[in-house]
Protein backbone atom coordinates (compact mmCIF):
# COMPACT_ATOMS: atom_id res chain seq x y z
CA UNK A 1 0.00 0.00 0.00
CA UNK A 2 2.81 2.44 0.89
CA UNK A 3 4.59 1.84 -2.42
CA UNK A 4 1.47 2.52 -4.44
CA UNK A 5 0.86 5.77 -2.56
CA UNK A 6 4.45 6.90 -3.10
CA UNK A 7 4.14 6.24 -6.83
CA UNK A 8 0.91 8.22 -6.94
CA UNK A 9 2.04 11.13 -4.78
CA UNK A 10 5.52 11.86 -6.14
CA UNK A 11 4.29 13.24 -9.50
CA UNK A 12 2.28 15.83 -7.54
CA UNK A 13 5.34 17.27 -5.83
CA UNK A 14 5.33 20.40 -7.97
CA UNK A 15 7.58 23.05 -6.47
CA UNK A 16 9.49 20.58 -4.28
CA UNK A 17 13.09 20.08 -5.43
CA UNK A 18 13.53 16.43 -4.57
CA UNK A 19 16.66 15.63 -6.56
CA UNK A 20 17.47 11.95 -6.12
CA UNK A 21 15.88 11.73 -2.67
CA UNK A 22 13.68 8.82 -1.69
CA UNK A 23 10.37 9.28 0.06
CA UNK A 24 11.87 8.27 3.41
CA UNK A 25 14.61 10.93 3.25
CA UNK A 26 12.29 13.84 2.48
CA UNK A 27 11.81 16.48 5.13
CA UNK A 28 8.47 17.04 6.83
CA UNK A 29 8.05 20.26 4.84
CA UNK A 30 8.60 18.42 1.54
CA UNK A 31 6.06 15.76 2.47
CA UNK A 32 3.58 18.43 3.51
CA UNK A 33 4.08 20.06 0.12
CA UNK A 34 3.38 16.74 -1.61
CA UNK A 35 0.29 16.06 0.49
CA UNK A 36 -1.10 19.53 -0.21
CA UNK A 37 -0.47 19.18 -3.94
CA UNK A 38 -2.20 15.79 -3.88
CA UNK A 39 -5.13 17.40 -2.05
CA UNK A 40 -5.51 20.10 -4.71
CA UNK A 41 -5.38 17.51 -7.48
CA UNK A 42 -7.85 15.08 -5.95
CA UNK A 43 -10.36 16.96 -3.82
CA UNK A 44 -13.93 17.14 -5.05
CA UNK A 45 -16.58 19.13 -3.27
CA UNK A 46 -14.25 19.82 -0.35
CA UNK A 47 -13.25 16.20 0.30
CA UNK A 48 -10.07 14.33 -0.53
CA UNK A 49 -8.81 10.86 0.54
CA UNK A 50 -6.56 11.95 3.39
CA UNK A 51 -7.84 9.02 5.47
CA UNK A 52 -5.87 6.60 3.27
CA UNK A 53 -2.65 8.54 3.80
CA UNK A 54 -2.75 8.53 7.60
CA UNK A 55 -2.76 4.72 7.53
CA UNK A 56 0.50 4.49 5.56
CA UNK A 57 2.82 5.11 8.50
CA UNK A 58 3.06 6.92 11.83
CA UNK A 59 5.16 9.73 10.35
CA UNK A 60 2.61 10.55 7.65
CA UNK A 61 -0.16 10.43 10.25
CA UNK A 62 1.74 12.85 12.51
CA UNK A 63 2.40 15.35 9.70
CA UNK A 64 -1.14 15.30 8.39
CA UNK A 65 -2.78 15.79 11.78
CA UNK A 66 -0.28 18.55 12.61
CA UNK A 67 -1.67 20.72 9.79
CA UNK A 68 -5.44 20.07 9.61
CA UNK A 69 -6.23 23.60 8.40
CA UNK A 70 -3.51 23.70 5.75
CA UNK A 71 -4.62 20.34 4.36
CA UNK A 72 -8.33 21.12 4.79
CA UNK A 73 -9.03 17.90 6.69
CA UNK A 74 -12.71 17.04 7.03
CA UNK A 75 -14.66 14.07 8.31
CA UNK A 76 -17.01 12.81 5.61
CA UNK A 77 -20.39 11.76 7.00
CA UNK A 78 -23.69 10.66 5.47
CA UNK A 79 -25.94 10.85 8.52
CA UNK A 80 -26.25 11.76 12.17
CA UNK A 81 -25.16 8.23 13.02
CA UNK A 82 -22.00 8.67 10.93
CA UNK A 83 -21.28 11.96 12.62
CA UNK A 84 -21.40 10.39 16.06
CA UNK A 85 -19.12 7.53 14.97
CA UNK A 86 -16.62 9.97 13.43
CA UNK A 87 -16.55 12.12 16.55
CA UNK A 88 -15.78 9.04 18.65
CA UNK A 89 -12.91 7.85 16.41
CA UNK A 90 -11.18 10.86 14.87
CA UNK A 91 -9.70 14.09 16.24
CA UNK A 92 -11.94 17.18 16.42
CA UNK A 93 -11.96 17.95 12.68
CA UNK A 94 -14.60 19.82 10.63
CA UNK A 95 -17.50 17.77 9.28
CA UNK A 96 -18.67 17.42 5.68
CA UNK A 97 -22.22 16.11 5.28
CA UNK A 98 -22.87 14.42 1.92
CA UNK A 99 -25.93 12.33 1.07
CA UNK A 100 -28.56 11.50 -1.56
CA UNK A 101 -32.06 11.54 -0.09
CA UNK A 102 -34.16 9.77 -2.74
CA UNK A 103 -32.39 6.43 -2.27
CA UNK A 104 -34.69 3.57 -1.29
CA UNK A 105 -34.80 2.77 2.45
CA UNK A 106 -33.05 6.04 3.31
CA UNK A 107 -33.63 7.36 6.82
CA UNK A 108 -34.09 11.01 5.94
CA UNK A 109 -34.38 12.07 9.58
CA UNK A 110 -31.00 10.48 10.30
CA UNK A 111 -29.44 12.29 7.30
CA UNK A 112 -30.97 15.68 7.98
CA UNK A 113 -30.21 15.31 11.68
CA UNK A 114 -26.51 15.51 10.86
CA UNK A 115 -27.03 19.25 10.23
CA UNK A 116 -27.53 19.78 13.94
CA UNK A 117 -23.76 20.00 14.46
CA UNK A 118 -23.69 23.53 13.01
CA UNK A 119 -20.50 24.66 14.70
CA UNK A 120 -18.34 21.97 13.10
CA UNK A 121 -19.89 21.55 9.65
CA UNK A 122 -17.63 22.79 6.85
CA UNK A 123 -19.48 21.20 3.94
CA UNK A 124 -23.12 20.41 3.10
CA UNK A 125 -23.84 18.35 -0.04
CA UNK A 126 -27.44 17.14 -0.19
CA UNK A 127 -28.87 15.85 -3.47
CA UNK A 128 -32.24 14.83 -4.89
CA UNK A 129 -34.57 15.84 -2.11
CA UNK A 130 -38.25 16.71 -2.41
CA UNK A 131 -40.35 19.52 -0.93
CA UNK A 132 -40.99 17.85 2.41
CA UNK A 133 -37.35 16.90 2.86
CA UNK A 134 -36.18 20.41 2.03
CA UNK A 135 -38.67 21.80 4.54
CA UNK A 136 -36.92 19.80 7.25
CA UNK A 137 -33.52 21.02 6.06
CA UNK A 138 -34.69 24.62 5.97
CA UNK A 139 -35.51 24.49 9.68
CA UNK A 140 -31.79 23.90 10.29
CA UNK A 141 -30.01 25.83 7.53
CA UNK A 142 -31.73 29.11 8.37
CA UNK A 143 -29.38 29.25 11.35
CA UNK A 144 -25.72 30.35 11.14
CA UNK A 145 -23.04 27.81 10.20
CA UNK A 146 -19.84 29.64 11.22
CA UNK A 147 -17.42 27.01 9.80
CA UNK A 148 -19.26 26.30 6.51
CA UNK A 149 -17.16 26.51 3.33
CA UNK A 150 -19.27 24.63 0.76
CA UNK A 151 -23.05 24.51 0.32
CA UNK A 152 -24.48 22.20 -2.36
CA UNK A 153 -28.25 21.68 -2.49
CA UNK A 154 -29.89 19.94 -5.44
CA UNK A 155 -33.61 19.27 -5.70
CA UNK A 156 -34.99 16.07 -7.21
CA UNK A 157 -35.61 16.45 -10.95
CA UNK A 158 -39.24 15.43 -10.40
CA UNK A 159 -39.53 18.29 -7.95
CA UNK A 160 -37.89 20.54 -10.52
CA UNK A 161 -38.12 23.73 -8.50
CA UNK A 162 -38.44 24.59 -4.81
CA UNK A 163 -39.25 28.04 -3.45
CA UNK A 164 -38.15 28.57 0.15
CA UNK A 165 -40.17 31.66 1.00
CA UNK A 166 -38.62 34.16 3.39
CA UNK A 167 -36.08 31.76 4.90
CA UNK A 168 -32.90 33.54 6.02
CA UNK A 169 -30.37 31.20 4.43
CA UNK A 170 -27.57 30.39 6.91
CA UNK A 171 -28.82 33.18 9.14
CA UNK A 172 -27.85 35.70 6.45
CA UNK A 173 -24.15 35.35 7.16
CA UNK A 174 -21.48 32.85 6.10
CA UNK A 175 -18.06 34.56 6.26
CA UNK A 176 -16.05 31.42 5.37
CA UNK A 177 -18.26 30.19 2.53
CA UNK A 178 -16.30 29.49 -0.67
CA UNK A 179 -18.76 27.59 -2.86
CA UNK A 180 -22.53 27.85 -3.24
CA UNK A 181 -24.40 25.52 -5.59
CA UNK A 182 -28.20 25.70 -5.63
CA UNK A 183 -29.96 23.48 -8.17
CA UNK A 184 -33.72 23.88 -8.56
CA UNK A 185 -33.96 25.96 -5.38
CA UNK A 186 -34.68 29.64 -4.94
CA UNK A 187 -33.84 31.50 -1.76
CA UNK A 188 -35.19 35.06 -1.80
CA UNK A 189 -32.67 35.86 0.94
CA UNK A 190 -29.71 34.88 -1.27
CA UNK A 191 -28.67 38.51 -2.00
CA UNK A 192 -28.30 39.17 1.73
CA UNK A 193 -26.20 36.04 2.13
CA UNK A 194 -23.92 36.93 -0.78
CA UNK A 195 -23.21 40.31 0.77
CA UNK A 196 -21.46 38.48 3.63
CA UNK A 197 -19.47 35.95 1.58
CA UNK A 198 -16.35 37.90 0.67
CA UNK A 199 -14.33 34.65 0.37
CA UNK A 200 -16.70 33.06 -2.17
CA UNK A 201 -14.79 31.61 -5.15
CA UNK A 202 -17.59 29.70 -6.89
CA UNK A 203 -21.30 30.44 -7.33
CA UNK A 204 -23.63 28.08 -9.23
CA UNK A 205 -27.34 28.86 -9.54
CA UNK A 206 -29.08 26.32 -11.79
CA UNK A 207 -32.67 25.60 -12.77
CA UNK A 208 -34.03 28.81 -11.29
CA UNK A 209 -37.21 30.55 -12.54
CA UNK A 210 -37.40 33.92 -14.26
CA UNK A 211 -40.40 35.19 -12.32
CA UNK A 212 -41.91 35.23 -8.85
CA UNK A 213 -40.68 36.16 -5.41
CA UNK A 214 -36.95 35.75 -5.12
CA UNK A 215 -36.19 36.51 -8.75
CA UNK A 216 -32.98 38.55 -8.93
CA UNK A 217 -32.97 41.23 -11.61
CA UNK A 218 -29.80 41.89 -13.65
CA UNK A 219 -29.17 45.10 -11.71
CA UNK A 220 -29.64 43.36 -8.36
CA UNK A 221 -27.48 40.45 -9.48
CA UNK A 222 -24.66 42.78 -10.49
CA UNK A 223 -24.94 44.48 -7.10
CA UNK A 224 -24.73 41.09 -5.33
CA UNK A 225 -21.64 40.15 -7.32
CA UNK A 226 -19.88 43.45 -6.65
CA UNK A 227 -18.67 42.28 -3.21
CA UNK A 228 -17.35 38.93 -4.50
CA UNK A 229 -13.82 40.06 -5.31
CA UNK A 230 -12.44 36.51 -5.03
CA UNK A 231 -15.07 34.87 -7.24
CA UNK A 232 -13.41 32.67 -9.88
CA UNK A 233 -16.39 30.76 -11.30
CA UNK A 234 -19.96 31.94 -11.92
CA UNK A 235 -22.82 29.88 -13.39
CA UNK A 236 -26.41 31.08 -13.74
CA UNK A 237 -28.91 28.79 -15.52
CA UNK A 238 -32.60 29.66 -15.67
CA UNK A 239 -35.45 27.25 -16.17
CA UNK A 240 -36.03 27.11 -19.91
CA UNK A 241 -39.38 28.72 -20.54
CA UNK A 242 -40.69 29.05 -24.07
CA UNK A 243 -41.73 31.47 -25.24
CA UNK A 244 -39.65 33.72 -23.01
CA UNK A 245 -40.48 37.40 -23.19
CA UNK A 246 -37.97 38.93 -20.84
CA UNK A 247 -37.70 42.59 -21.91
CA UNK A 248 -34.33 43.96 -22.91
CA UNK A 249 -33.33 47.10 -21.05
CA UNK A 250 -33.46 49.86 -23.67
CA UNK A 251 -31.41 52.22 -21.51
CA UNK A 252 -27.62 52.19 -21.79
CA UNK A 253 -25.87 50.15 -19.08
CA UNK A 254 -24.45 52.13 -16.16
CA UNK A 255 -21.09 53.81 -16.77
CA UNK A 256 -19.67 52.17 -13.65
CA UNK A 257 -19.62 48.39 -14.03
CA UNK A 258 -19.32 45.65 -11.45
CA UNK A 259 -15.75 44.42 -11.75
CA UNK A 260 -15.08 40.74 -11.03
CA UNK A 261 -11.29 40.87 -10.76
CA UNK A 262 -10.72 37.14 -10.15
CA UNK A 263 -13.38 35.62 -12.44
CA UNK A 264 -11.97 33.11 -14.94
CA UNK A 265 -15.03 30.92 -15.72
CA UNK A 266 -18.49 32.19 -16.65
CA UNK A 267 -21.60 30.28 -17.72
CA UNK A 268 -24.94 32.00 -18.41
CA UNK A 269 -28.12 30.41 -19.82
CA UNK A 270 -31.43 32.23 -20.04
CA UNK A 271 -33.51 34.79 -21.96
CA UNK A 272 -31.44 36.97 -24.24
CA UNK A 273 -32.80 40.15 -22.65
CA UNK A 274 -31.64 39.13 -19.17
CA UNK A 275 -28.21 38.04 -20.38
CA UNK A 276 -27.73 41.28 -22.34
CA UNK A 277 -28.69 43.35 -19.30
CA UNK A 278 -26.44 41.39 -16.96
CA UNK A 279 -23.25 41.31 -19.04
CA UNK A 280 -23.78 45.00 -19.79
CA UNK A 281 -23.15 45.58 -16.09
CA UNK A 282 -20.11 43.33 -15.67
CA UNK A 283 -16.39 43.49 -16.35
CA UNK A 284 -14.28 40.34 -16.05
CA UNK A 285 -10.73 41.31 -17.08
CA UNK A 286 -9.18 37.86 -16.42
CA UNK A 287 -11.91 35.71 -17.98
CA UNK A 288 -10.55 32.59 -19.70
CA UNK A 289 -13.64 30.48 -20.30
CA UNK A 290 -17.12 31.72 -21.11
CA UNK A 291 -20.40 30.15 -22.21
CA UNK A 292 -23.51 32.16 -23.00
CA UNK A 293 -26.66 30.41 -24.24
CA UNK A 294 -29.80 32.33 -25.09
CA UNK A 295 -33.21 30.66 -24.84
CA UNK A 296 -34.74 33.01 -27.41
CA UNK A 297 -33.58 34.74 -30.57
CA UNK A 298 -31.56 37.86 -29.80
CA UNK A 299 -32.64 41.44 -30.30
CA UNK A 300 -29.80 43.55 -31.65
CA UNK A 301 -30.62 46.92 -30.17
CA UNK A 302 -27.39 46.99 -28.18
CA UNK A 303 -24.03 45.26 -28.69
CA UNK A 304 -23.53 44.40 -25.01
CA UNK A 305 -22.52 40.76 -25.47
CA UNK A 306 -19.74 41.42 -28.03
CA UNK A 307 -18.61 44.41 -25.99
CA UNK A 308 -18.36 42.22 -22.89
CA UNK A 309 -16.33 39.58 -24.73
CA UNK A 310 -13.97 42.18 -26.14
CA UNK A 311 -13.57 43.98 -22.81
CA UNK A 312 -11.69 41.08 -21.24
CA UNK A 313 -7.92 41.05 -21.60
CA UNK A 314 -7.82 37.53 -23.01
CA UNK A 315 -10.27 38.31 -25.82
CA UNK A 316 -9.02 41.69 -27.00
CA UNK A 317 -7.07 39.81 -29.66
CA UNK A 318 -8.98 36.86 -31.12
CA UNK A 319 -7.05 34.29 -33.10
CA UNK A 320 -9.86 31.95 -34.16
CA UNK A 321 -13.60 32.01 -34.69
CA UNK A 322 -15.46 28.71 -35.16
CA UNK A 323 -19.10 28.78 -36.21
CA UNK A 324 -21.25 25.64 -36.05
CA UNK A 325 -24.69 25.70 -37.70
CA UNK A 326 -27.18 23.25 -36.17
CA UNK A 327 -30.73 22.51 -37.26
CA UNK A 328 -32.29 24.86 -34.72
CA UNK A 329 -29.39 26.84 -33.31
CA UNK A 330 -26.00 28.34 -33.97
CA UNK A 331 -22.91 28.15 -31.74
CA UNK A 332 -19.85 30.33 -32.13
CA UNK A 333 -16.54 29.77 -30.38
CA UNK A 334 -14.25 32.78 -29.99
CA UNK A 335 -10.66 31.70 -29.30
CA UNK A 336 -8.10 34.09 -27.85
CA UNK A 337 -4.77 34.77 -29.52
CA UNK A 338 -3.20 35.62 -26.16
CA UNK A 339 -3.89 32.36 -24.32
CA UNK A 340 -6.01 29.20 -24.66
CA UNK A 341 -9.11 31.16 -23.66
CA UNK A 342 -12.47 30.39 -25.29
CA UNK A 343 -15.92 31.97 -25.23
CA UNK A 344 -18.95 30.08 -26.57
CA UNK A 345 -22.05 31.92 -27.75
CA UNK A 346 -25.10 29.74 -28.49
CA UNK A 347 -28.31 31.15 -29.99
CA UNK A 348 -31.54 29.48 -31.14
CA UNK A 349 -32.37 30.09 -34.78
CA UNK A 350 -33.84 27.96 -37.57
CA UNK A 351 -32.67 28.13 -41.14
CA UNK A 352 -29.16 28.67 -42.42
CA UNK A 353 -29.80 32.11 -44.00
CA UNK A 354 -31.12 33.48 -40.69
CA UNK A 355 -28.21 31.99 -38.77
CA UNK A 356 -25.62 33.57 -41.05
CA UNK A 357 -27.45 36.91 -40.77
CA UNK A 358 -27.40 36.68 -36.96
CA UNK A 359 -23.65 36.08 -36.92
CA UNK A 360 -23.08 38.96 -39.31
CA UNK A 361 -25.05 41.33 -37.08
CA UNK A 362 -23.26 40.17 -33.91
CA UNK A 363 -19.80 40.65 -35.39
CA UNK A 364 -20.73 43.90 -37.17
CA UNK A 365 -21.85 45.50 -33.90
CA UNK A 366 -18.33 45.40 -32.52
CA UNK A 367 -15.72 45.27 -35.32
CA UNK A 368 -12.73 45.13 -32.93
CA UNK A 369 -13.98 41.71 -31.84
CA UNK A 370 -13.05 40.09 -35.17
CA UNK A 371 -10.47 42.49 -36.61
CA UNK A 372 -7.51 40.27 -35.63
CA UNK A 373 -9.03 36.87 -36.38
CA UNK A 374 -6.65 34.81 -38.52
CA UNK A 375 -8.51 31.48 -38.58
CA UNK A 376 -12.19 31.05 -39.42
CA UNK A 377 -13.96 27.68 -39.33
CA UNK A 378 -17.49 27.15 -40.64
CA UNK A 379 -19.20 23.87 -39.86
CA UNK A 380 -22.75 22.55 -40.10
CA UNK A 381 -24.33 19.74 -38.15
CA UNK A 382 -27.79 19.83 -39.67
CA UNK A 383 -29.90 16.70 -39.47
CA UNK A 384 -31.44 17.71 -42.76
CA UNK A 385 -29.66 20.27 -44.88
CA UNK A 386 -31.44 22.13 -47.64
CA UNK A 387 -29.89 21.72 -51.06
CA UNK A 388 -27.18 24.29 -51.51
CA UNK A 389 -28.44 25.40 -54.91
CA UNK A 390 -31.90 26.13 -53.48
CA UNK A 391 -30.74 28.27 -50.56
CA UNK A 392 -29.94 31.95 -50.71
CA UNK A 393 -27.51 32.59 -47.88
CA UNK A 394 -25.93 36.02 -47.14
CA UNK A 395 -22.36 34.79 -46.78
CA UNK A 396 -20.76 37.86 -48.39
CA UNK A 397 -21.78 40.29 -45.66
CA UNK A 398 -20.61 37.91 -42.95
CA UNK A 399 -17.23 37.07 -44.51
CA UNK A 400 -16.54 40.71 -45.39
CA UNK A 401 -16.01 41.43 -41.68
CA UNK A 402 -13.02 39.08 -41.38
CA UNK A 403 -10.33 41.20 -42.97
CA UNK A 404 -7.42 39.43 -41.25
CA UNK A 405 -8.40 35.79 -41.88
CA UNK A 406 -5.58 33.82 -43.47
CA UNK A 407 -7.04 30.33 -43.14
CA UNK A 408 -10.65 29.43 -43.91
CA UNK A 409 -11.80 25.93 -42.97
CA UNK A 410 -15.05 24.59 -44.40
CA UNK A 411 -16.78 21.47 -43.13
CA UNK A 412 -20.28 20.18 -43.75
CA UNK A 413 -22.61 20.27 -46.72
CA UNK A 414 -23.82 23.86 -46.45
CA UNK A 415 -20.58 25.76 -45.69
CA UNK A 416 -18.54 23.79 -48.22
CA UNK A 417 -20.98 24.15 -51.11
CA UNK A 418 -22.41 27.58 -50.29
CA UNK A 419 -19.13 29.35 -49.59
CA UNK A 420 -17.27 27.68 -52.46
CA UNK A 421 -20.01 28.74 -54.86
CA UNK A 422 -20.13 32.29 -53.46
CA UNK A 423 -16.35 32.76 -53.66
CA UNK A 424 -16.33 31.32 -57.16
CA UNK A 425 -18.64 34.11 -58.30
CA UNK A 426 -16.11 36.78 -57.28
CA UNK A 427 -14.07 37.82 -60.30
CA UNK A 428 -11.39 40.40 -60.89
CA UNK A 429 -10.80 42.94 -58.11
CA UNK A 430 -13.86 41.66 -56.23
CA UNK A 431 -11.90 38.50 -55.39
CA UNK A 432 -9.76 40.53 -52.97
CA UNK A 433 -12.60 42.48 -51.37
CA UNK A 434 -13.75 39.43 -49.40
CA UNK A 435 -11.18 37.86 -47.06
CA UNK A 436 -8.33 40.00 -48.46
CA UNK A 437 -5.68 38.31 -46.27
CA UNK A 438 -6.78 34.77 -47.19
CA UNK A 439 -3.97 32.34 -48.04
CA UNK A 440 -5.40 28.87 -47.38
CA UNK A 441 -8.82 27.26 -47.83
CA UNK A 442 -9.17 23.92 -46.06
CA UNK A 443 -12.10 21.83 -47.24
CA UNK A 444 -13.25 18.73 -45.39
CA UNK A 445 -15.02 16.66 -48.01
CA UNK A 446 -14.80 13.34 -49.79
CA UNK A 447 -12.61 12.78 -52.82
CA UNK A 448 -15.77 12.39 -54.88
CA UNK A 449 -16.82 15.95 -54.03
CA UNK A 450 -13.34 17.45 -54.30
CA UNK A 451 -13.40 18.05 -58.04
CA UNK A 452 -16.83 19.69 -57.80
CA UNK A 453 -15.68 22.06 -55.04
CA UNK A 454 -12.54 22.98 -56.97
CA UNK A 455 -14.62 23.76 -60.01
CA UNK A 456 -16.82 26.07 -57.95
CA UNK A 457 -13.73 27.85 -56.60
CA UNK A 458 -12.01 28.01 -60.00
CA UNK A 459 -12.66 31.63 -60.98
CA UNK A 460 -11.82 32.87 -57.48
CA UNK A 461 -8.51 31.02 -57.37
CA UNK A 462 -7.49 32.26 -60.81
CA UNK A 463 -8.40 35.85 -59.95
CA UNK A 464 -6.41 35.75 -56.72
CA UNK A 465 -3.44 34.30 -58.54
CA UNK A 466 -3.57 37.03 -61.20
CA UNK A 467 -3.74 39.73 -58.51
CA UNK A 468 -0.66 38.40 -56.72
CA UNK A 469 -2.59 37.02 -53.75
CA UNK A 470 -2.68 33.28 -54.41
CA UNK A 471 -4.81 30.98 -52.30
CA UNK A 472 -3.91 27.35 -51.60
CA UNK A 473 -6.73 24.79 -51.36
CA UNK A 474 -6.28 21.75 -49.14
CA UNK A 475 -8.72 18.87 -49.58
CA UNK A 476 -9.39 16.15 -47.01
CA UNK A 477 -10.22 15.83 -43.32
CA UNK A 478 -6.54 16.06 -42.31
CA UNK A 479 -5.80 18.86 -44.75
CA UNK A 480 -2.45 17.41 -45.69
CA UNK A 481 -2.73 17.46 -49.47
CA UNK A 482 -2.28 21.03 -50.75
CA UNK A 483 -3.84 21.77 -54.14
CA UNK A 484 -3.29 25.12 -55.82
CA UNK A 485 -5.16 26.76 -58.62
CA UNK A 486 -2.39 25.81 -61.03
CA UNK A 487 -2.90 22.15 -60.24
CA UNK A 488 -6.46 22.11 -61.49
CA UNK A 489 -6.86 25.04 -63.84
Amino acid sequence: MKISFVQHLLPTAEGCHLGHSTIDTLSDDALLCIFDSYRRDSESGGMWPWGDLVHVCQRWRRIIFAFPGCLDLRLGCKSKTDVQAAIDIWPALPLSISATLNVENTDEDDIIGALEHRGRIAGIHLRKFNHSQLKKCVALIEKPFPALKTLYLKADRKTRFVHTGSVALLGGSAPLLQWIHLYGIQFPSLPKLLSSTSDLVRLDLEDIPMTGEGHISPDAMATCLSVLTKLRSLTIVFLEQRPSHYPTDQHPPPSTHTVLPALVDLGLEGPHGYLEDLVGRLDAPLLKSGFLQSYDEPIFDTPRVPQFIHSTKMFKLLGEVKVSFYKGSITTCFCSLISPAVFFLSLPCSGLPSQVTIMERICAQWPPLVSHVGFLKLDDLFIQVEKWWEAVTPWLGFLRLFTAVQTLRLRGTAPVSHVARMLGELEGERATEILPALRIIEVDCSEQRASRILCLLGSFLVAREDLGRPVVVNIGSKFCLPSTAHAFF
